[in-house]
């Protein structure tokens, strides 16, 4: 067994030994024939890293485009997500942003026509 495994296994042991709340580390000692200095300096690591590295969670949003990243697919938008609505749906969304569209040019026409009408008004001499 090489050192770097010997060493490897010996930190994997030692924070095992931590994490299962054992703290006589005697045993982890006497199984890799370490000094207990040398398992202390280790123990001293693994709770600065302990405390200094907190969890993250990602957000829905990464989650999600990272899913469709690796998945391949693109990721869906308006358009995919109305083709995947029954047809009538389809028909009545549709329907509705036609009405939509209309009735906003209804409104600007009839602005456009009071406004028409003003200038008209203004423009007319006064006799």
């Amino acid at each position: 067994m090489n050192s770097e495994t010997h060493l490897q296994d010996l930190l994997s042991a030692v924070t095992d030994a931590l994490l299962a709340g054992d703290r006589n580390l005697d045993a982890v000692i006497s199984r890799y024939q370490v000094s207990r200095p040398q398992v202390e300096a280790l123990v001293t690591i693994i709770r600065r890293l302990h405390v200094t590295l907190v969890g993250a969670q990602p957000s829905q949003q990464f989650v999600r485009r990272l899913k469709y990243d690796l998945m391949g697919e693109p990721a869906p938008n308006v358009i995919t997500r109305i083709r995947r609505l029954p047809p009538r749906v389809q028909i009545a969304a549709g329907i509705a942003l036609l009405a939509g569209f209309m009735l906003l040019q209804r409104r600007r026409m009839q602005e456009f026509a009071r406004q028409e009408s003003r200038v008209q008004v203004e423009a007319t001499p006064v006799r």
